[in-house]
């Protein structure tokens, strides 16, 4: 499978696995609960921007869980976007076929990103996290969940799973990367589901 945009498209195994009811309910209960902690409350009046939305679910948990007013969304999977274009219809969100690491909004335009698990994608992914950093408000937000290095290098991901291979990070690696963007962590990293994943907030000074 090749890399179209700045992101590798998911295999037949991934969509299965991000595309389904028990999936959407861990993002309506249990990630919707770590990044409404980790932001400090309900994003109540914001612009978020979704990177990555998959088929929506994601929008979705923004606007219900964490309260957004609207969200901006894109996937580099057109299949996606209509499929979320069709969950979505008639709720406040632009959606959109796009890039990670060349995102189609004015710099200082968002108050939110919201990141669930697509960065791992990003064979560049220090230029998307530049082009999140670009988009963010002065001391606007990313809340983040990612997989590590280590999780990805494990016999299961590499069998079943299409992954960029070389410039992978480990939480503490994307922790610096983002400093180096002005996107300051608001405290620890969380480590969960046994360390196969991690998630974070940042904030832009």
């Amino acid at each position: 499978m090749g890399v179209l945009f700045g992101r590798m498209k998911l295999n037949a195994i991934e969509r299965a696995a991000m595309n389904n009811p028990l999936r959407a309910a861990h993002q309506h209960t249990r990630e919707a609960a770590w990044f409404r902690r980790l932001a400090g409350g309900d994003l109540c009046g914001q612009h978020v921007l979704e990177v990555g939305c998959g088929r929506g679910v994601g929008s979705q948990v923004i606007l219900d869980r964490l309260g957004a007013e609207r969200v901006t969304a894109f996937d580099l999977d057109e299949s996606m976007v209509e499929s979320a274009r069709r969950r979505l219809r008639g709720r406040p969100v632009s959606l959109s076929v796009g890039d990670v690491c060349s995102i189609a909004a004015p710099s200082g335009s968002i108050d939110t990103v919201v990141d669930f698990g697509i960065i791992h994608h990003v064979p560049d992914w220090q230029q998307a996290l530049a082009e999140i950093a670009r988009v963010l408000r002065p001391d606007g937000l990313l809340l983040f969940e990612e997989i590590p290095r280590r999780t990805l290098e494990s016999l299961v991901f590499r069998t079943l799973t299409v992954h960029p291979r070389e410039n992978r990070f480990e939480a503490e690696e994307f922790a610096a990367e983002l400093s180096r963007h002005g996107l300051h962590g608001s405290g620890s990293l969380e480590r969960r589901l046994g360390g196969m994943l991690f998630v974070g907030a940042a904030r832009k000074t």
